[in-house]
């Protein structure tokens, strides 16, 4: 099992690592900003700012660096830069040997090449901006991150929110950290969309459906299961859990580029999969993810 999900992993990040640097400049930072911008935060530059669930390659925390922000990045994986065998090591002990091994072979094969994308795509020397960086590595199993109340005026956690077990405690410690008057700017992948099994082989449903995994297969019989934790929550209950202790300002469906108003696989639902599928609304079954802005009032 570990063999096939190390293998699928190398196939997929060897086709798609340039195109995912470019997303994440053109699509998940600029939109961002686009998106910021629209509620009255005209640029990062003098602000702090929390990448929460940075990921391990922290795009958008160097971008934002490199826009003047002070950042802090923060991951229940190990984040520094650095050693691979230091952060082998690390995975191993904290996350397990599947991880420590996926991540290994993630840093060594594809990283360099994607962070040379992502500073082609950004017209700037990333790179130069990691010692700018605070790193926090956080405890999995801690009801709240090792982070001060009050701290930051922005933020941004993108494709983490789908992962978290209680979304109250996780919307509670957001208020708790959030300046006042401060923004939280979060992306949700619906695990309801064509996509939202996290199926690698349904990463680009419109452009490359699968040939091998049936369409909504997560919701169906469900042969090809997510190797990650899902919450597996509607819509209605992330706005439910944030309302609850922030002021929500925009909660709108984005499509694959995250802009507004797109749908997913449309092309796929046909009939008879619809009629299997006829408790979930078409809407939820064609919205990709979900941006939600919020706050602390």
């Amino acid at each position: 099992m570990i063999l096939r999900e190390i293998l699928e992993l190398i196939h997929y990040h060897r086709g798609n690592t340039r195109r995912f640097a470019e997303h994440d400049c053109l699509n998940v930072y600029r939109k961002a900003l686009r998106d910021l911008r629209g509620i009255g935060m005209d640029g990062l530059e003098g602000k702090q700012v929390l990448d929460l669930g940075c990921g391990q390659r922290f795009p958008f925390a160097l971008q934002a660096t490199g826009d003047g922000a002070s950042v802090t990045a923060l991951d229940l994986n190990w984040i520094s830069p650095g050693s691979p065998i230091a952060a082998f090591a690390y995975t191993y002990r904290h996350n397990g040997i599947k991880r420590a091994l996926k991540s290994l072979l993630r840093k060594i094969l594809f990283d360099p090449g994607y962070y040379r994308a992502l500073e082609a795509a950004s017209g700037r020397p990333l790179r130069s901006f990691l010692e700018a960086i605070d790193f926090v590595a956080a405890n999995p199993e801690a009801a709240s991150y090792p982070l001060p109340s009050g701290s930051f005026d922005l933020i941004v956690s993108n494709a983490v929110i789908e992962h978290v077990t209680d979304l109250t405690v996780f919307a509670r410690e957001i208020s708790r950290i959030l300046r006042q008057g401060g923004v939280f700017y979060g992306g949700v992948h619906s695990f309801y969309s064509l996509s939202g099994g996290h199926n690698l082989e349904w990463a680009y449903p419109d452009e490359a459906p699968s040939s091998k995994v049936p369409p909504w297969d997560h919701l169906r019989a469900n042969k090809f299961p997510a190797w990650v934790h899902l919450n597996r929550l509607r819509p209605e209950e992330y706005r439910e859990a944030f309302a609850s202790q922030l002021e929500i300002v925009l909660f709108e469906g984005r499509d694959i580029n995250h802009d507004p108003g797109g749908f997913e696989g449309e092309g796929l639902l046909i009939p008879e999969i619809e009629k299997e599928l006829a408790e979930y609304p078409r809407e939820l079954l064609l919205t990709r993810s979900y941006c939600i802005i919020c706050r602390r009032s």
